[in-house]
């Protein structure tokens, strides 16, 4: 989504959350609370009036998966919301001790993820997609 923000940027132009929602064939609303997220973190910048829209924050070589990662998911281990370190009262034993021995698990998971996903840029994905584009795959 936010790879559209920046290729309708280049096209000298915003772009608003109901094309986005028809480009990527999903409720408007949806796309709002997304582009809620990824203002509140600087990654774009919403322009009111008749010609407004959405708009990068920053540059896209500035702005990495990672970001929009953060952004969106947040800096928690508990995103599959199954490795939550508090015991549970009403949970079993063996519940609560499956829940403890997936928290490090996740957290190192999530470690790699992160280290991955800083190493490319808004602008790589979409100069990845545009080439995909011309060579016809």
């Amino acid at each position: 989504m936010i790879s559209f923000v920046n290729y309708a940027e280049n096209g000298v132009m915003r772009v608003t959350s109901d094309e986005i929602a028809g480009v990527l064939k999903t409720n408007p609303v949806i796309i709002r609370r997304l582009l809620g997220q990824l203002r509140s973190a600087g990654l774009v910048i919403s322009l009111r009036g008749k010609t407004g829209g959405y708009q990068l924050g920053k540059a896209a070589a500035d702005i990495s998966l990672l970001d929009v990662f953060l952004a969106v998911e947040g800096d928690r281990v508990d995103f599959f919301a199954l490795a939550h370190r508090d015991n549970k009262a009403d949970c079993i034993p063996i519940a609560n001790s499956i829940q403890q021995t997936l928290y490090p698990i996740f957290a190192q998971s999530l470690s790699a993820l992160k280290q991955d996903l800083g190493q490319y840029s808004i602008a790589e994905v979409l100069n990845t997609s545009m080439a995909r584009l011309a060579v016809g795959h």
